[in-house]
């Protein structure tokens, strides 16, 4: 898993590729969670991602769970077809922010 990070605006944008596996968990993790204290809007973006483990999800969820407490704003963008596929059945689409595109979802909530 890599990951670059850029800002655009309020956004901090985390761009992922590889497998979001339990390395890549561990990876991302790493790279989020630190994040969520200093950044009130953080987007992530699936475009180079080839599949989610359950351990990705628990990162993503405790994201979640965490800009919530903060009051900040986590966007999901740029799912594949099969991934968003495989949030929707695991019901994360009810929880997550999803999105398909980041850039018009990013200017529109500056």
């Amino acid at each position: 898993m890599q990951i670059t990070t850029t800002t655009r605006g309020a956004w901090t944008i985390l761009t992922l590729e590889g497998k979001l596996d339990n390395a890549g968990s561990d990876i991302l993790k790493a790279a989020l969670l630190p994040l969520l204290v200093a950044a009130g809007s953080v987007a992530v973006d699936f475009a180079k991602v080839e599949y989610v483990t359950s351990s990705g999800f628990r990162v993503l969820l405790q994201a979640e769970k965490e800009q919530r407490l903060r009051k900040g704003r986590l966007l999901i963008a740029h799912l594949s077809p099969a991934l968003r596929n495989f949030f929707e059945i695991a019901g994360l689409h009810t929880v997550l922010r999803i999105v398909p595109e980041l850039e018009a979802a990013v200017s529109a909530e500056a």
